[in-house]
């Protein structure tokens, strides 16, 4: 964990006091600083106000960055089983397992305390939230095992008994990433679904860009669309109308 941590926090380094798209994470009591790490959803790692958490196969590890030369850790809470993702909003962390999407509050940033959990189809499972819906993929074909490919939707108002209340059929679905009333979602070898979510239990495909493999994608407050995408990144930059203009390929 030693060796993990310090890859993990150069690479925070590079992160911290950036925002998550426009969701406000990170808006929590978290030590009187807002600013939180940005990053896909499919991230092992997150900041939010000074605080860095970590999540390994079955555990969630909380550093103070208060002193960012000597980070500290605070405490080390068991999650469950096959732990993949994390990601934060307010002042919860959405963390996604192999079977599960689990609900952390952070309002003590030193001692995240469980809320809620909801249970599905054994896959890998990318979560974005907001205050009262989360969208997590489901994909079939690797070594999470199960056989569903989706978008799964579920009501989180009450974060204790979280609710699907519905289920978008995908070919391959990865990371996904969310800006205002839209919804972008990582489709593998299919490209990249861009869903109108004013309706936001009912996700409306509006737009498919097929030209790349996706895997995952950030999204800043200026409005620009970074995508993990096979053999490197792309950068696209979001316009009216859902326009969206390719500014750069970076090849690995």
């Amino acid at each position: 964990m030693k060796q993990t941590f310090s890859i993990i926090l150069l690479a925070s380094a590079l992160l911290f006091g950036c925002s998550k798209s426009d969701n406000n994470a990170g808006t929590g009591n978290n030590g009187g600083n807002n600013s939180s790490g940005q990053g896909g959803s499919l991230a092992r790692f997150t900041i939010a106000g000074r605080y860095l958490y970590v999540v390994d196969d079955e555990k969630l590890y909380t550093y103070s960055l208060g002193n960012s030369a000597h980070p500290q850790l605070k405490s080390t809470v068991n999650i469950g089983f096959s732990i993949e993702t994390i990601y934060p909003y307010g002042d919860k962390l959405f963390i996604g397992s192999q079977n599960a999407m689990y609900i952390y509050s952070i309002a003590d940033p030193e001692l995240p305390a469980s809320l809620g959990t909801a249970t599905h189809v054994r896959s890998c499972d990318p979560v974005v939230a907001n205050d009262s819906l989360a969208y997590v993929t489901v994909r079939s074909g690797s070594n999470c095992g199960g056989n569903i490919n989706a978008l799964l939707v579920y009501d989180i108002r009450n974060v204790l008994q979280p609710k699907q209340l519905n289920t978008v059929p995908l070919t391959s679905p990865w990371g996904l990433g969310m800006k205002g009333n839209r919804l972008y979602v990582c489709n593998g070898t299919s490209g990249l679904n861009v869903y109108d979510i004013t309706n936001a239990d009912k996700p409306r495909q509006i737009k498919q860009i097929t030209d790349e493999t996706f895997f995952d994608v950030i999204i800043t407050p200026d409005n620009m669309l970074i995508a993990m995408i096979q053999g490197g990144t792309a950068l696209y930059q979001l316009k009216a109308n859902d326009e969206m203009v390719l500014l750069a390929k970076i090849t690995q």
